[in-house]
């Protein structure tokens, strides 16, 4: 069926667009044109950052043009995250009433950005004065104590967020990270069901199966066949995996089926963990009687104590480990042949270490996960130890480190079998050094031995305080001290990096 207001609105946006971009252009085109673009935009951030250049240009046209524009520019700034445009919008919005709330708001995720907490607090508690109250301006600042690692002030506002709005689902979904982080498992995970009230915006899997069959709550599964669709990052699906095994067996138990929903690059991966009778469908071949995400079933399953989970439940496949090592040791034939011949009394065999420093952009704490390039470049001179890149993309980088004389190897241009090259090169490697993401996942599920480099807040799955996290025995977890301080983080990974090397003379 054609899509009559589709077209309608492609070709107005056409008309607009023409008028918006001529010479003559007045400010109203420009808004007008924006305006449409955005409605139309939904997560489109070509479209959003298009639909912010219309309104600033007419904002540089006429000013006065339409009574909202600047808070238009404000808003979409916020959204599309550009932080150096919302500080200048928001500067003048509180030039002209120090008392707008939303400008407020919006001007404390600007200055969070570069860190400054004290400046975005103040911003904050301003805005709670101003609409005392307010559940998003408590809710706000309730994630600025948290990125701050004030962990309990933060839990409390959230709590009076949900005080005011019982039904908000991301303030009952912030409040359950905590509660997982504190190890508080039995209240978290049932919290953590809040997600299912807004991931229908970002997961197709969950509107088609929401469409055919009923959410599962943990009903008996006799006669009854279960889809679990895959939910959230890679790094999230990596955590989940561990507990399917379990859900097959009680449904084995109970006379009922389960089928995981899943594609994309962790399938292969997946397959080999799963039972026989659990098989792994890319589309929705069969009907189910119910469905629920991989994430809940910590919470169907009862697991309320992680201890007993950290044991390696994924393997790589043998032939592409056998494939890996060939290329491996083709870097390392022509690291020696291209080396200055030293006599030595023996030859030390260089200690393989898999590297990973940044993550997607586009992840909201991706600014905060990584490590800036020149922070960890300390790390990279250790002598007799080969580093080689995980994640594609960075060979810009990896070519100014080779420059430098570092051993840096980026051999991600083999990746074909997506997660399955990626298995295969960690299980080849001595350690692994990463930020939080899908690698760190990844090695911890195969048993590969992980320095993991975390911020000093942090994802739940790596709890407060401790070294070690029960979920995965062979990684150990080097926190900040303080927000934004890599500096001990990585002069901690080369102690342990040169301990290494020391055990190999």
């Amino acid at each position: 069926m054609v899509d009559l207001n589709a077209g309608l609105a492609d070709s107005q946006l056409v008309t607009l667009r023409a008028r918006a971009a001529a010479s003559e252009a007045s400010a109203g085109d420009c808004f007008a044109y924006g305006h449409l673009l955005l409605r139309h935009a939904g997560r489109d951030k070509a479209r959003q950052r298009e639909a912010l250049a219309a309104f600033v240009r007419a904002y540089q046209l006429d000013p006065s043009s339409e009574p909202a524009l600047l808070h238009t520019i404000a808003q979409t700034a916020f959204v599309v995250r550009d932080w150096a445009l919302l500080d200048s919008a928001t500067g003048l919005l509180l030039a002209q009433n120090a008392e707008d709330a939303n400008a407020l708001i919006w001007r404390a995720a600007a200055v969070q950005q570069r860190d400054d907490f004290a400046t975005a607090e103040q911003l904050l508690r301003e805005a709670v004065h101003v609409v005392p109250g307010n559940p998003v301006a408590l809710h706000k600042l309730a994630l600025c104590l948290k990125e701050q690692a004030r962990f309990a002030e933060a839990e409390a506002l959230l709590r009076q967020v949900l005080a005011l709005s019982p039904n908000n689902a991301h303030a009952l979904f912030d409040l359950s990270e905590l509660e997982i982080r504190s190890g508080r498992f039995a209240d978290g995970w049932a919290n953590y069901e809040s997600r299912t009230a807004f991931a229908d915006d970002l997961n197709n899997a969950q509107q088609a199966l929401a469409a055919i069959s009923a959410h599962w709550r943990g009903e008996s599964l006799a006669g009854k066949t279960l889809v679990v669709y895959g939910e959230q990052g890679n790094g999230d699906c990596l955590w989940a995996v561990r507990f399917l095994p379990l859900l097959a067996e009680r449904a084995r138990r109970e006379g009922g089926r389960v089928i995981f929903g899943h594609d994309g690059p962790l399938r292969h991966l997946f397959e080999r963990t799963l039972p026989a009778d659990l098989p792994l469908e890319t589309s929705l071949d069969t009907r189910p009687d119910f469905h629920c995400g991989l994430m809940s079933l910590p919470l169907r399953l009862g697991i309320v104590d992680p201890n007993g989970w950290g044991a390696p439940y994924l393997s790589a496949d043998p032939a592409h480990v056998r494939t890996w090592r060939e290329r491996i040791d083709m870097h390392g034939a022509h690291a020696a042949s291209t080396a200055v011949a030293v006599p030595t009394a023996h030859t030390q065999r260089s200690l393989k270490v898999g590297l990973v420093w940044n993550g997607n952009p586009e992840h909201i704490r991706d600014m905060r996960r990584s490590v800036p390039v020149a922070q960890l470049e300390p790390l990279l001179n250790v002598p007799n130890v080969s580093y080689f890149a995980l994640s594609p993309g960075r060979g810009e980088t990896i070519a100014q480190w080779r420059a430098q004389g570092l051993d840096v190897v980026d051999l991600t241009g083999h990746f074909q079998s997506g997660f399955d090259d990626v298995a295969a090169l960690l299980a080849n490697l001595d350690l692994v050094v990463t930020i939080d993401s899908g690698p760190a996942h990844l090695a911890g599920a195969l048993g590969v031995p992980t320095c993991l480099m975390i911020d000093r807040v942090s994802a739940w799955f790596w709890g407060d305080e401790s070294p070690r996290t029960a979920w995965y025995e062979s990684i150990e977890l080097v926190r900040q001290p303080r927000v934004g301080d890599w500096a001990p983080v990585v002069a901690k990974v080369r102690e342990r990096i040169e301990a290494m090397t020391r055990e190999r003379r």
